[in-house]
């Protein structure tokens, strides 16, 4: 049975079973997994999975099943348990279907279903991978062991209909390749570290031999590592770790976390929440985004949203569900759109392609006007909490003397608050790279201690580095590398 006949079925069982309206999410996903280490296959895997997830709603309950047996009868089954559960619920007044004005239309997205998916090759996948373990190997003689290059193509399927008449689907593919490796420095002391390339098109990856490359580049770099002293210093995040506070900030600025106050962004929309050099932007309709879809969990329609523009937090990423929550407090023309969801369960609230938007001028400039600093390319723990705000996590990077890295640092910790973090940012880099649902480029500027020389004021204290002290010398004399 295809998808969307499977969603119409199960629609009908709940519809049948007394639900006053309900939703049925279709779902198939086929995937090829191989790795490869030390130059020989050590795993191939090659697997598919369908199901059928349905919510019924009745009187202001809500009532959720999901089934593998896509039959007629296994269909229509889950259906009627999910009207049938919905009896045994509590009454929740924002539970429901999306507004008739906030359901998508039917514009598709471009580039997110590549046609070679039907054309996949395992013998060439797993020549790509053994081309980038190998890459790492030739790159630089202190890559003494490897711990795998992997290979996946997945190509989703999606359905969804509704008891209001809604029915979409789409399809999307991704293909990933990452290499990961480890380094021995003259201490005897091991490092690892790795790289990777993710794209829905097979032709837009980054070169097998490219990403071993750069592998072995992150990880040699950090042999002959020190410690440093308690400091106030410039604290410059790499494209990594700037994407993982982005992820936080999105997690702050959800619904879901907004309606039950457990968020330090609460009470802040429309205020300033960061510098001018920061934006934030989710955008589900960009084309070839490997978060990117014609409409959401629920079918709500894709927008691009800018949450956080020029420092000003402008609107939250919200469900059919938040936003009834939330109410007038969710803010005049909020819009809902960032549904996600499993088979088993409701919605919650995510994003798609979450990005910090770049700026102009590229890391190597920024960089060599900082004179003592910290490039954090690692961080570490759980100590992030979104609810106060509070930032204190493990770090490792590369320290900045004269503009330059000169060499690896590690066992830091770094100790702030989003406000503090958020309000120094002095610039964005203009290294974007989109390679996952959530990225970013370099960002500069989170200091303490006053700024680099800029003509602008210093921004708040924030960031400080506390560690030890350790005598043992680094390597000086880096230079910043094309892609941190």
């Amino acid at each position: 049975m295809e998808l969307a006949e499977a969603a119409r079925v199960a629609l009908a069982g709940a519809t049948e079973g007394g639900a006053d309206a309900a939703d049925a999410l279709a779902v198939e996903r086929r995937e090829t997994t191989l790795k490869v280490r030390r130059a020989e296959l050590e795993s191939s895997k090659e697997a598919e999975t369908r199901g059928v997830g349905v919510r019924a709603f009745r009187g202001g309950r809500l009532g959720i099943a999901y089934t593998t047996d896509l039959s007629p009868e296994g269909l229509r089954r889950a259906g009627r348990q999910a009207a049938e559960l919905a009896e045994l619920a509590g009454v929740d007044d924002a539970s429901g279907l999306p507004a008739a004005e906030h359901r998508a239309g039917g514009d598709g997205v471009e580039g997110i279903d590549d046609p070679a998916f039907e054309a996949f090759d395992p013998a060439a996948a797993t020549a790509l991978a053994l081309e980038a373990e190998k890459a790492a190997f030739d790159e630089d003689a202190r890559v003494t062991n490897s711990e795998g290059a992997s290979f996946m193509a997945v190509r989703s399927a999606v359905a969804l209909a509704a008891s209001d008449g809604f029915s979409g689907s789409y399809r999307k593919t991704r293909f990933g390749l990452h290499v990961s490796v480890v380094a021995e420095g003259e201490d005897g002391i091991l490092q690892r570290d790795g790289w990777y390339t993710s794209s829905t098109r097979m032709d837009a990856l980054e070169a097998a031999a490219s990403v071993g490359r750069t592998a072995a580049h992150r990880c040699v770099r950090k042999l002959g590592w020190r410690k440093v002293p308690t400091c106030e210093v410039p604290v410059v995040l790499s494209p990594e770790v700037a994407a993982s506070i982005a992820g936080h900030l999105a997690r702050a600025a959800s619904g879901d976390a907004l309606h039950r106050r457990a968020s330090w962004l609460t009470e802040s929309l429309g205020k300033t929440v960061a510098s001018a050099a920061f934006s934030l932007v989710d955008d589900p309709l960009r084309e070839g985004g490997l978060g990117s879809r014609p409409f959401d969990a629920e079918g709500g329609r894709a927008r691009r949203k800018a949450v956080v523009e020029k420092g000003v937090l402008r609107t939250f990423l919200l469900d059919s569900y938040s936003l009834r929550k939330l109410g007038a407090s969710a803010g005049e023309g909020a819009v809902p759109g960032n549904a996600v969801r499993g088979l088993g369960g409701s919605t919650g609230v995510g994003c798609s392609n979450l990005c910090i938007e770049p700026g102009e001028r590229p890391p190597e400039s920024v960089i060599g006007e900082v004179k003592d600093g910290f490039y954090v390319t690692e961080t570490m723990g759980f100590g992030i909490n979104v609810t106060t705000g509070d930032v204190s996590q493990g770090a490792a990077g590369l320290w900045i003397r004269d503009g330059r890295l000169d060499g690896a640092v590690q066992e830091v910790t770094i100790a702030s608050d989003f406000p503090t973090l958020l309000a120094g940012v002095e610039e964005v880099g203009n290294d974007l790279l989109w390679n996952g649902e959530v990225s970013a480029p370099t960002v500069y500027g989170l200091l303490v201690g006053g700024g680099r020389g800029f003509p602008r004021p210093p921004p708040v204290s924030g960031f400080s580095t506390s560690c030890g002290s350790r005598s043992t010398p680094c390597a000086s004399g880096a230079t910043l590398p094309a892609r941190p």
